[in-house]
C-alpha cells in the first residue's frame, strides 16, 4: 500500500481565496480620477449655464404673469422682450434697435420668422406707437404676440446675434 500512484494518496484540490474587491488595482484609481474630473466639469458647465439663463427664467415668469392678466397687459410684452435682450447682449447691440431692425434681430436670434413675416412685429409696433387706441388687442392677436414672445424667450441664442 505504499504505492505512490495509488488513488488513496490523492488530496482535494485547493481552491484559492476569492480576489478581494478592495483595494482596487492602480488602474481603477486612474479611471475614478478621470470620472471625477469629468463629473466636476459637467457640473461646472451646468451651473454656469443655469446662472447664465437666470434672466430667461425670470422673463418667462413675467410673461406668464402677463398671460394671466390678459390682453389688457399686452403692452408689457415688447418691454419684456427688450429687457431680456439687454440682459443677453450688450447695450450697443440692442438698445438702438427699433421697428424692422428690432423684428429682424428677434427673428435672427431665435431662428424664426414670427416677428417680421408672422405679424408679431406689427402687433408690437402697434402697442408701442399707436397710443391708447392701439393698446387694445383682440384675444387672437394677444395669443399670437404671446406665442411669439414665449418662443423667442425659450429659443433665442446670444451667439446668433451676428448678422
Amino acid at each position: 500500500m505504499n504505492d505512490p500512484g495509488s488513488l488513496q494518496n490523492l488530496n482535494d484540490i485547493v481552491v484559492p481565496d476569492p480576489v478581494a474587491w478592495w483595494p482596487p488595482a492602480p488602474g481603477w484609481y486612474v479611471v475614478l480620477a478621470v470620472l471625477a474630473a469629468f463629473l466636476l466639469w459637467i457640473s461646472f458647465r451646468g451651473l454656469r449655464r443655469w446662472r447664465r439663463n437666470t434672466y430667461r427664467r425670470q422673463a418667462l415668469r413675467e410673461l406668464a404673469d402677463i398671460d394671466r392678466a390678459g390682453p389688457g397687459a399686452a403692452a408689457g410684452i415688447p418691454v419684456l422682450l427688450k429687457r431680456a435682450a439687454l440682459s443677453a447682449w450688450t447695450r450697443p447691440e440692442v438698445a438702438r434697435l427699433s421697428g424692422p431692425e428690432w423684428h429682424q434681430f428677434l427673428d435672427r436670434t431665435a431662428g424664426t420668422d414670427r416677428f417680421r413675416a408672422g405679424g408679431a412685429g406689427a402687433l408690437m409696433d402697434r402697442l408701442a406707437y399707436a397710443g391708447r387706441a392701439g393698446m387694445a388687442l383682440s384675444a387672437d392677436e394677444f395669443r399670437q404676440l404671446h406665442g411669439a414672445a414665449e418662443f423667442w424667450l425659450k429659443n433665442h441664442r446670444p451667439e446668433a446675434a451676428a448678422p
